[in-house]
């Protein structure tokens, strides 16, 4: 039988992604598509997220180092923001101030689970 690649597996990621696209509009159009609920999405990340963790994948370490470097990145941003006159509003405040809680707690989940 012959190896070769056919269907999905012989387009280019480019191509796949065109395919995934459309599919999904169309779904959408016809009412079919499946709408994540804030709930839903947050389990499934969570849930997601453990696996990685757990796994022992090394990849995981450069994912984590990359976040790391995101949310220095972020940081840095809002210093910037800190200093210049901007039409930053009370509600986008808290905004950044639940996200960052957010990703504290996580932080100190993931931590508690090392430490363990």
């Amino acid at each position: 039988m012959s190896q070769k690649q056919r269907g999905f597996a012989s387009m280019d990621q480019e191509s796949r992604r065109e395919v995934a696209r459309k599919g999904g509009r169309a779904a959408h159009q016809r009412g079919t598509a499946h709408e994540w609920t804030a709930e839903e999405a947050r389990e499934a990340g969570r849930k997601g997220g453990g696996v990685l963790l757990c796994s022992g994948d090394d990849s995981v370490t450069s994912r984590v180092d990359d976040l790391a470097t995101g949310l220095d990145n972020i940081a840095t941003a809002l210093d910037h923001l800190a200093h210049r006159r901007s039409a930053t509003t009370p509600q986008v405040i808290r905004s950044i101030r639940q996200s960052i809680e957010k990703a504290t707690d996580a932080i100190d989940r993931i931590e508690k689970r090392i430490t363990a």
